[in-house]
């Protein structure tokens, strides 16, 4: 399995911090016996080929020998080797899960290189629009298609025994679009598979819609899903639904999206893993992406379960994850008018103005969340803006 990694010329490799040499090295102690081996092995790649999201000469070419050990059912902690192919071909998946991978478009055919490509491109490499490739950086492409190349491998590990390997092997077969007709099927097949466990089951549902992005003849098996025994399951195939249908989703599953958006995130609400967003604001954006008409209730509806979930604690705790959910991350300069808000951030100005007592306890804290979103950082001053 690993007898070539000799063969290939690592020390005329590069990686993020030099030259490949140690690559079989660590490639090789995957296979240790001690965990803790293993573990810094693992942190050892992840850092050395895919470095603040950045793919490297090497990642091309250690692809097939972690492809090799994931495939291999000897060999230990094989969901997380199949986690790091997933990340060394996309980076995050944050961008793509409205749309699914947009790999037609990043594809540079002399057509599709203008504006929205390099947007695309940037968001996708790490780089800066315009940035310079550094020596040693290898083209994203390449390292998307060597993993493409071993789909069918992992594609394999669906038949798995092992629910985490299924499940990391489901997660990374969403983002390969140009495979679907080979993976859908078999996608939706585990996620009908009721004897597995949930999460399984969701995370084969949300990969055959993001990877089908648009109708296929296996539609149905989505609709059926719809119905569930398991609240989790219906909402995956709702989102799957909508991933596959788009604006000519009908108003069932629209309504299981904005009735989960309505619920807020919750104490209670499973850990959406592997995935890079949780199910209320995954729900809450999909709706804006239809342009659903109760979209914007909807963001509301979960800026307000969010910023009322705790009734005790630090207000800027209480309110962090409230204000990300409203105005997001972006710093603003200036500020906008009380009337251009949202009706999810006026509602949150609202909620600040009825509680001046969040400015007294922690006048630093919440007002450096107001300053970051141009907002006024006083209670009287914040009051005036919304009268």
């Amino acid at each position: 399995m690993l007898e070539k990694l000799d063969t290939v010329g690592w020390s005329g490799l590069t990686h993020a911090f030099g030259t490949a040499e140690e690559i079989p090295a660590f490639i090789t102690a995957l296979r240790a016996e001690d965990p803790q081996v293993r573990g810094d092995a693992r942190d050892e790649l992840w850092t050395s080929l895919l470095h603040e999201g950045r793919r490297y000469e090497a990642d091309v070419y250690a692809v097939p020998f972690l492809a090799d050990l994931a495939t291999d059912p000897a060999t230990y902690d094989r969901a997380a080797i199949v986690d790091l192919l997933t990340a060394m071909a996309i980076g995050s998946d944050h961008p793509y899960l409205l749309t699914g991978f947009p790999i037609e478009r990043l594809r540079p055919t002399p057509d599709a290189v203008d504006e929205s490509w390099h947007l695309l491109h940037s968001e996708w490499s790490g780089r800066a629009v315009g940035e310079p490739r550094m020596p040693g950086e290898a083209d994203e492409l390449r390292v998307y298609d060597a993993v493409r190349a071993e789909l069918p491998r992992i594609a394999a590990l669906l038949d798995d025994t092992d629910g985490d390997v299924i499940e990391a092997a489901a997660y990374l077969l969403a983002w390969f679009p140009e495979a679907a007709h080979d993976t859908v099927v078999p996608l939706l097949a585990v996620a009908g598979h009721h004897d597995w466990r949930r999460d399984l089951r969701v995370t084969a549902l949300l990969a055959a819609g993001l990877a089908a992005r648009g109708p296929v003849p296996e539609s149905a098996v989505i609709t059926s899903l719809a119905h569930d025994g398991d609240e989790e399951v219906r909402w995956a195939a709702a989102v799957a639904w909508t991933l596959t249908a788009g604006t000519a989703v009908p108003e069932d599953p629209r309504a299981v999206l904005r009735a989960r958006a309505g619920a807020g995130i919750g104490p209670d609400e499973p850990v959406l893993a592997p995935w890079g967003m949780g199910r209320a604001e995954w729900s809450v954006r999909l709706l804006e992406h239809l342009g659903d008409p109760g979209a914007a209730d909807a963001r509301a509806a979960l800026v307000r379960a969010e910023a009322t979930r705790r009734p005790h604690g630090p207000w800027a705790e209480r309110l962090g994850e409230a204000f990300y959910l409203a105005f997001g991350d972006d710093e603003r300069a200036s500020p906008a008018g009380y009337a251009e808000l949202t009706a999810a951030q006026r509602w949150l100005v609202d909620h600040l103005v009825r509680h001046p007592d969040a400015l007294i306890a922690e006048p630093d804290e919440v007002t450096e969340l107001l300053r970051w979103h141009g907002l006024p950082d006083s209670h009287p001053a914040l009051t005036a803006y919304a009268a």
